[in-house]
C-alpha cells in the first residue's frame, strides 16, 4: 500500500487509508510542499534553495538545504516504521538525488495537487467537447480534494504564496466550468447559494456573474438576473474604470430579450426528455417511429395541429437508447435564431472554440459551425419540436448537419 500526500489544505500524509500521520514542522513541511508541487519530476538545487530561503538565502545555502533533505529522509522513514500502517518500506527512499537536484518519487496521483490539476484539465475538455455530464463528474472530483487553501500550513515559505495563488485561481476556474456543466445539466436551482456565495467572493469575476444570471433566469427570476449585472457594472466602474465584457453584456441582452437559448431544457439523465404522464393508444406510431428511426438519418413527423405530435415525440425520443437532446423551436420568433437555440438546448458553452469546417463560414460566433464542430463525433438524437412557423431555417440546419456529421 502506498503513501498518498496533501498539500490542498494542511500537508498531510496518508498511508493508503483514512488515518492522517504528521509531517515534521515548517521547514520539513514547506521542503515537501515544494517537493510535492513536482511530484515525479527533479527540482534543481537552485530552484529549492529559492523557494525555501527567497532571494537573500543564508550562507552555505546548500549545505543547508541537503540537511533538510537529510531530515525529511529520516522523517518520512519513520512513517514507514510506524506499526500500524502496514509494510510501507523505507519511504525515506522516495527522495531521490539527482545529478541537477532532487525528485520526490511518487506518482503525481498520488498527490492531491496534481491529482486536481488533471481532473480540472480532463473536465475542462469533456465540457469543451460537449459532454456536461462526464464534465461534472470530473469536476466534482477534483474540486473534492481541497480541505482548504493550498498550502495552509507553510504560509511564510518563499514559494508558497504564487503557488498558493495559482491553486486557488485553478480552483475557482474549476469551480466555474463545474457551473457551466451543471447548468446544460438543468441543475441552476441547486447551483444558485454557490454562485450568490462565489460572486460575492469574486464581485469581478465576470464568468461568475454570467452564470448567476444564466441561473437565475432558468429558476424564473429575470429581473434579479438582470439586477445582478447592474451591480456588475457598477462595481468594474467603481473599481476598474471599465465597462462589463462582451460576453457579460451579450448574457444581459439574451436576458432582455428573454432569449430561448437561456431556457433550460427538462431532461433526464443524459439529456433524455421526461414525459409527464403515460401515453395511451399509440403504440402503432411508437413502433413505426423505432423502425423508422433506425433506419433513416431524418424523421418527420406532420400532421394537423392538436394532434399530438409533440407528445408522441417525446416518447419516441424517451425510448430512444441512446442520447437525445430536445429543441423547443415555438419560443423562437427569427428564423435566424434556430442554431442558437440547437447549441443552448445541446448546453454548449458560449465561449467553446469551433474547429474549423470546410465548408462552413468559420469563427466561434459561426452558430452553425459550432454545431458541425461538436455533433461531427458525438451521436444524439436531434428533436427539433414546433418548427412548423421557422421550417424552412430548421431544414436548412437539419440538411448541414446530416451531411457533414
Amino acid at each position: 500500500m502506498g503513501m498518498r500526500f496533501g498539500i490542498l489544505g494542511p500537508t498531510e500524509a496518508r498511508p493508503g487509508g483514512d488515518r492522517t500521520v504528521p509531517v515534521g514542522g515548517p521547514g520539513l513541511r514547506a521542503l515537501l510542499g515544494l517537493l510535492l508541487l513536482n511530484a515525479g519530476r527533479v527540482v534543481t538545487i537552485d530552484r529549492l534553495i529559492d523557494g525555501l530561503y527567497g532571494a537573500e538565502p543564508p550562507a552555505g545555502a546548500t549545505n543547508a538545504l541537503q540537511a533538510q533533505v537529510s531530515r525529511l529522509r529520516q522523517h518520512l522513514a519513520s512513517l514507514g516504521d510506524l506499526g500500524d500502517l502496514g509494510d510501507l518500506g523505507d519511504l525515506g527512499d522516495l527522495i531521490v538525488r539527482e545529478p541537477a537536484g532532487y525528485r520526490l518519487a511518487v506518482d503525481p496521483d498520488d498527490v492531491d495537487a496534481p491529482r486536481f490539476e488533471r481532473l480540472a484539465t480532463e473536465g475542462r475538455r469533456a465540457l469543451d467537447a460537449g459532454d456536461p455530464a462526464r464534465a461534472a463528474g470530473l469536476l466534482d472530483q477534483a474540486l473534492a480534494l481541497w480541505r482548504g487553501p493550498a498550502l495552509a500550513d507553510v504560509p511564510d515559505a518563499p514559494f508558497a504564496p504564487a503557488q498558493a495563488a495559482r491553486l486557488e485561481e485553478l480552483r475557482v476556474s474549476a469551480a466555474e466550468d463545474l457551473a457551466d456543466a451543471c447548468l446544460a445539466l438543468g441543475r441552476h436551482r441547486d447551483l444558485l447559494p454557490e454562485l450568490q456565495e462565489r460572486v460575492a467572493a469574486h464581485p469581478l469575476r465576470e464568468r461568475s456573474r454570467g452564470q448567476l444570471m444564466r441561473a437565475l433566469y432558468a429558476a424564473g427570476r429575470p429581473a434579479e438576473a438582470l439586477a445582478v449585472y447592474d451591480d456588475a457594472r457598477r462595481v468594474l466602474a467603481d473599481e476598474l474604470g471599465a465597462d462589463p465584457s462582451a460576453e457579460l453584456a451579450a448574457i444581459h441582452l439574451a436576458v432582455l430579450r428573454s432569449d430561448p437559448s437561456l431556457a433550460p431544457v427538462s431532461a433526464a439523465p443524459g439529456g433524455r426528455p421526461v414525459p409527464l404522464t403515460s401515453l395511451v393508444g399509440r403504440d402503432d406510431e411508437l413502433e413505426r417511429i423505432g423502425t423508422l428511426l433506425a433506419e433513416a438519418r431524418l424523421v418527420t413527423l406532420t400532421g394537423p395541429g392538436g394532434t399530438g405530435k409533440t407528445r408522441l415525440a417525446v416518447e419516441a425520443a424517451a425510448r430512444w437508447p441512446g442520447e437525445v437532446c430536445l429543441v423547443e423551436l415555438a419560443p423562437l420568433t427569427d428564423g435566424a435564431d434556430v442554431p442558437q437555440a440547437v447549441l443552448g438546448a445541446l448546453g454548449l458553452r458560449e465561449t467553446a472554440v469551433a474547429i474549423p469546417v470546410p465548408g462552413t463560414r468559420q469563427g466561434a460566433a459561426d452558430p452553425v459551425a459550432r454545431l458541425v464542430s461538436a455533433l461531427t463525433l458525438r451521436p444524439v438524437l436531434l428533436v427539433l419540436d414546433n418548427c412548423e412557423h421557422v421550417v424552412e431555417e430548421a431544414a436548412r440546419l437539419a440538411d448541414r448537419l446530416l451531411a457533414a456529421c
